[in-house]
């Protein structure tokens, strides 16, 4: 594909919906920046399109959040450049595992859960959380997407009364007719809930022809509970799960935080699982675009049990659970990174996968075939990435892995992924400028290295393409300013940071105490209470205030104690005079 758009190559189109085309680009002069680009496809929806720029711009900066590049008008279509996040969306992950372990499951909610908390602080709803719109990325870390239908507390409303919008299997019922004073930040925890309810069982808790029977089902009925179909759920996560899918707002959770806090708990403080899972076969892998495909299932038939002896019954539970293909219990790895039908502008692409339950190492196949009879085997990988220590020829590859135990036991291979080489020549770099100037002074850095220390100003020659810059000032209340860049060809970008500082403590002021004693010196002084380490007779510095001054003589076995009160004044000089004399 060799159309552009803007100073973007596209390379393929990705999606497509009610209010824009989407295609994955590359920047025409800057081959690794990579980005998705948002095309709106429907003119009527201008004020929306530019609202979801605005979302972005005012979360930019938060990692678990899909960043704003760009925004700028082609001819008459108007453009979103955003991030484009190496890694797989939440519903291919559920897609190719049928469902996911609990724990895994909480770990991700919960990183949906705080960047949603992060949102909602600064007053925007997302409304349409699904596992379609979160990803993860090739470090695992989770991210959200597509705020084309967020809302402000502050917008102005855009959606005509009483219609809705969102996905309807996700939507709470109150979404379906929403009216002005809708709570969508509980709107937000329930669809949230569905995710997690789909993530744990694989099934959704309400299904429906058309929206209005999911609306119906989710204002009449109740949703069977996920440890109702699968019993590795523990009872907490299952009221969890239920409370944050109640039919009434109220019953929901007061917030994402309150919601993320009860989840943390189960990860910290608790097992997740409370039942022994029961061992579940691995299908095969059906290799993607093979004309040979081949399909192999196992059958469990089901042991009934009645009326025999505990003998019987260990013995039929070591051959369910011990006995026979080991590969049952070992689960094959996620892929997440190079993603389905990816083209890499790299010849030396990193592979990377969720690590799985009970895997010592791991198999990884690269190959030029959908069946794999040619290609190349790398056994006894203990990370769960690889990166090729030659540059690969550009072309099409499948990969896939396979967990392997520490008793040399083995999954089922992952189901195979395709992918694209497609490099490009090394063009001439040319430089840019960078000055910054900050306000009082700060440390500055340039993708995590420091280049000045407490500088007011600075100025870098630096070649054109991506930076992240950053400014410290750990006394000021911001402590730090964070900002990607882009330094073009033989120009210069112009940047300010100001800091603000909290009102200062006034200074300490204050006067001079002479203590002595008689007839003789060396009694031991407490002020306010406090022992010192010099003794009578001399001369102490004390804040401007009341001083409750002691001084204590031991003598002949005996200790005598004296006691008096000085009212000291700034830069003042007292004298107090304690007489032991009997």
């Amino acid at each position: 594909m060799t159309e552009k758009i803007g100073n973007y190559k596209l390379l393929k189109k990705i999606g497509a919906g009610g209010m824009a085309q989407v295609y994955l680009a590359v920047h025409q002069d800057v081959p690794n920046l990579k980005v998705v680009l948002k095309v709106l496809s429907d003119p009527r929806l201008v004020e929306r399109f530019k609202q979801e720029a605005d979302k972005l711009a005012l979360l930019d900066g938060y990692g678990h959040i899909c960043q704003i590049k760009h925004f700028f008008n082609h001819g008459d279509d108007i453009v979103i450049a955003m991030e484009y996040i190496d890694g797989v969306t939440l519903e291919d992950m559920i897609k190719e595992r049928e469902r996911l372990e609990p724990q895994q499951a909480i770990q991700i909610i919960c990183g949906v859960l705080e960047t949603l908390e992060f949102a909602h602080n600064k007053g925007i709803f997302h409304r349409d959380i699904k596992p379609g719109n979160i990803m993860i990325d090739r470090n695992g870390q989770v991210k959200i997407i597509d705020f084309g239908i967020a809302k402000g507390e502050s917008d102005p409303n855009l959606t005509v009364a009483g219609s809705s919008c969102g996905t309807p299997t996700y939507m709470p019922p109150e979404q379906f007719n929403p009216t002005k004073d809708i709570d969508y930040a509980k709107a937000d925890i329930y669809a949230v809930g569905t995710t997690l309810y789909f993530m744990l069982t694989g099934k959704l808790p309400f299904t429906g022809d058309n929206a209005f029977a999911l609306r119906d089902a989710k204002l009449f009925n109740d949703p069977k509970q996920p440890r109702h179909i699968v019993n590795e759920i523990s009872r907490e996560l299952n009221t969890i799960v239920m409370k944050s899918i109640s039919r009434e707002p109220q019953d929901r959770y007061a917030s994402v935080g309150q919601m993320r806090e009860a989840l943390e708990k189960l990860l910290t403080n608790a097992p997740v699982k409370d039942k022994i899972p029961v061992a579940q076969p691995q299908p095969q892998v059906s290799p993607i675009t093979s004309s040979k495909k081949i399909m192999t299932k196992k059958k469990n038939n089901p042991v009934i049990i009645s009326g025999i002896s505990i003998i019987i019954l260990a013995a039929i539970t070591y051959f369910v659970f011990w006995s026979g293909d080991d590969s049952r219990s070992i689960n094959p790895p996620g892929l997440v990174s190079p993603g389905n039908n990816d083209t890499l502008m790299t010849a030396l692409p990193d592979f990377t996968w969720t690590p799985a339950t009970g895997a010592s190492t791991y198999r990884l196949e690269i190959g030029d075939d959908a069946d794999f009879i040619s290609s190349q085997n790398i056994p006894e990988l203990t990370d769960n990435r690889y990166t090729p220590n030659i540059d690969m020829a550009d072309g099409l590859y499948y990969w896939r892995v396979k967990s392997v135990d520490a008793d040399g036991n083995q999954s089922e291979y992952s189901r195979a992924r395709i992918f694209y080489i497609e490099t490009i020549e090394d063009k001439i770099i040319e430089n840019g400028y960078l000055r910054l100037s900050v306000n009082p002074s700060g440390d500055i850095y340039i993708d995590d290295e420091l280049q000045a220390r407490d500088q007011k100003s600075f100025t870098a020659e630096l070649p054109e393409g991506p930076y992240t810059i950053k400014v410290e000032n750990s006394r000021s209340r911001q402590k730090r300013f964070s900002e990607k860049i882009e330094i073009p060809a033989n120009d210069t970008i112009v940047k300010s940071f100001a800091f603000t500082f909290p009102p200062q403590r006034p200074a300490k002021e204050y006067g001079e105490v002479r203590i002595g004693s008689k007839p003789i010196i060396g009694a031991l002084v407490f002020i306010d209470g406090t022992p010192q380490e010099r003794r009578t007779n001399n001369t102490f510095r004390m804040e401007v205030g009341r001083h409750i001054i002691k001084a204590v003589l031991v003598l002949n076995d005996r200790e005598l104690e004296k006691t008096d009160t000085v009212f000291v004044e700034k830069g003042g000089s007292h004298k107090l005079i304690f007489d032991f004399e009997e």
